[in-house]
């Protein structure tokens, strides 16, 4: 297309034109006059407004000290006013249901104590190891020799022995099947002997190595507590010198005289003691001839013996009663097995004895499985018509050749 074409296709309206101008200045003019306008410095608010508003202010925090203040009580009093439901759920503890507050009662006089019904009668006292008993203080007036050795146990002139000055009492009426458990070998180690004197019955009787440690403490506390307490004497065991019985023990190979001196040495270290038993010489208690001067020798001092039985062969028991030496035997070492369950059945075996003789041994020693057997144990003797009693209540007595 050529441009004269295109020129007479285009037309000219002058008057649009003028028309399209005007409204596009009046519509400038517009704008202008609202820019004008928002420029305009805004007239302060009344003063009645102004108040009103500072009341409103007022007001609000009021209501917000109020509410916090009183606010919980305010919810809990509205959701007391709400319809409340409650669902049992399967399973759960039913709900109590509220109560409403009511005046507290005035306080019920408290019931009247129900009387108690007085024990049923026994026919026998309690046993005498669950009482406190106070023994006679060691050393006794009377009862002390004085030797280049050291104190020694003597008879008094007044006829008292120590067997029984130092025995913890037992009342002579008492016929129930006793039973005396002699705890061997006290003093050896601080550790089970300690514990020993704290959980054996008072009942049970305690023989003390007379080379132990702090001897005197050991024997003042045992003694303090009720226990009876004996001498246990190192003699010669069968598998001698293999097997060492300690310090100054007593020989079968030497003259009387030294085992005399020996003895003498152990019966020194300590006072307040019965008598002595052993716990090692397997081989001095079967000979004879090596255990008539000891026998004497105690007869003289008023002491006991008992006799271990530690062989078959055991002399001991013999000796003394020739001697005229309170004697006992034991019938049993219970803690040869120290399996629970066979101690037990040692223990057992003692009542059955008793029963039968009217009185038994046992020996033990302080191993903390003898220990805890032998506390259970005790406790039901009383309801098995048994008791449990010091080694001087079953030893039996003659007078012997010397009268």
């Amino acid at each position: 297309m050529n441009a004269a074409a295109m020129l007479g296709r285009l037309k000219f309206d002058p008057m649009g034109a003028i028309r399209r101008g005007g409204e596009r200045f009046r519509n400038l003019h517009v704008v202008k006059r609202w820019r004008y306008r928002e420029r305009e410095p805004r007239k302060p608010l009344p003063v009645p407004l102004l108040a009103a508003f500072g009341g409103l202010a007022v007001a609000l925090a009021g209501v917000g000290g109020w509410l916090a203040m009183q606010g919980e009580e305010t919810v809990q009093a509205r959701e007391a006013a709400l319809p409340q439901v409650t669902v049992a759920v399967k399973g759960a503890a039913p709900p109590q249901p509220a109560k409403p507050p009511t005046p507290a009662p005035a306080p019920a006089p408290a019931p009247a104590a129900a009387p108690t019904p007085p024990p049923p009668p026994s026919p026998v006292a309690a046993a005498p190891q669950e009482a406190f008993v106070t023994l006679t203080p060691a050393p006794a007036a009377g009862l002390v020799e004085e030797t280049k050795t050291g104190p020694l146990p003597r008879v008094a002139e007044d006829g008292r022995r120590p067997w029984q000055v130092y025995a913890r009492p037992f009342p002579a009426t008492d016929k129930r099947p006793r039973i005396a458990i002699v705890m061997s070998d006290m003093g050896l180690s601080g550790v089970t002997t300690g514990a020993a004197l704290q959980k054996l019955p008072v009942g049970v009787t305690l023989a003390f190595l007379p080379y132990a440690e702090r001897l005197d403490s050991w024997v003042e506390q045992a003694r303090t507590k009720g226990h009876e307490v004996m001498l246990s004497v190192p003699m010669e065991p069968l598998g001698f010198p293999r097997d060492d019985p300690g310090p100054n023990a007593l020989l079968t190979t030497l003259p009387s005289d030294r085992n005399i001196e020996r003895l003498h040495w152990s019966m020194s270290k300590v006072m307040g003691y019965t008598g002595i038993t052993t716990t090692t010489g397997s081989k001095f208690v079967g000979n004879a001839d090596a255990l008539k001067p000891v026998m004497d020798d105690l007869k003289a001092r008023g002491l006991l013996f008992l006799d271990p039985h530690l062989t078959p062969k055991s002399q001991g028991a013999a000796a003394a009663e020739k001697a005229g030496v309170p004697r006992a035997a034991a019938d049993r070492i219970i803690d040869r097995d120290l399996a629970r369950n066979a101690i037990d059945d040692q223990l057992r075996e003692l009542e059955a004895v008793a029963k039968q003789q009217g009185s038994a041994v046992g020996i033990g020693f302080p191993y903390p499985s003898t220990v805890e057997r032998l506390s259970i144990w005790a406790t039901g003797l009383q309801d098995r018509g048994i008791v449990l009693a010091p080694l001087s209540a079953l030893v039996t007595q003659t007078k012997g050749p010397n009268g």
